[in-house]
């Protein structure tokens, strides 16, 4: 969920206290903040250390937390990380992401953009045009991350401001979208039934079945698996519907 480091962070400097900070990031990362008698002395990720490290986690925005006071483990402090840089730094991210639980509900959430809107948008800076170019109405937050070659905070801020200026509304929110090994299993599975039926051309009615229920395989919600089954049937003859409703009943 969506939340500052901030309030997790500053008790533990204030109060003098030691031990591990585990940080939680939703894509595929975490952090341990080792903290000795209120200074941050190591910050590592799954793949950086030190400053970098501590950078990183703290542009995090969708995270959960734990604290495990006075256990140490084995590090080496490093000297570059100035406590008060990154609590100084987290002081003005907070501020952001308080406007960010406001305006964004969850990384499930799906925008479009207004083009007149945008076009006659003059507050609006380079970058936050090159997210506002992400948002097609069909990808997640989730998706636009994967995308954007930024860190989570700078695109929720972006987005934020293409919200606030009008520019980008919000259209819906895919709650179901199936897990990616899911959604892959299911998606090698059809091409293959797809193509026994029907041979090369399965791919082009995945494509077009797609396009009529307005979603993308890379955001296929569990919700939208029988509609793009119907769409698929559609466009098959009467003996191989009977054969792909038999492959599909294990989908649904």
């Amino acid at each position: 969920m969506y939340q500052p480091l901030l309030p997790i962070v500053k008790p533990l400097v204030f109060e003098g206290k030691s031990g591990i900070l585990h940080i939680t990031h939703k894509y595929n990362d975490s952090a341990r903040l080792l903290v000795q008698e209120g200074i941050i002395e190591q910050v590592e990720t799954l793949h950086l250390q030190g400053k970098k490290a501590a950078a990183t986690c703290a542009r995090w925005v969708n995270i959960s937390t734990s604290f495990d006071e006075d256990d140490q483990g084995g590090y080496s402090p490093d000297p570059d990380i100035d406590t008060n840089d990154f609590l100084s730094f987290l002081e003005k991210s907070s501020k952001n992401i308080a406007i960010i639980q406001k305006k964004i509900s969850n990384d499930q959430a799906v925008f479009k953009i207004d083009a007149d809107r945008l076009n006659k948008a003059k507050k609006l800076s380079a970058e936050d045009l090159k997210i506002a170019l992400l948002f097609d109405g069909k990808r997640t937050i989730e998706e636009v991350l994967g995308q954007a070659g930024k860190s989570e905070l700078a695109v929720l801020t972006h987005t934020c401001r293409l919200i606030m200026a009008g520019v980008a509304e919000q259209v819906t929110e895919k709650k179901d979208i199936l897990p990616q090994q899911d959604r892959e299993a299911l998606l090698e599975s059809l091409d293959e039934e797809l193509t026994n039926l029907v041979g090369p051309a399965g791919a082009i009615l995945v494509e077009d079945a797609f396009e009529k229920i307005g979603s993308e395989p890379e955001s296929l919600a569990q919700s939208e698996v029988g509609p793009l089954f119907d769409e698929i049937k559609v466009m098959l003859d009467d003996d191989e519907k009977e054969d792909f409703a038999a492959w599909a009943k294990q989908f649904l």
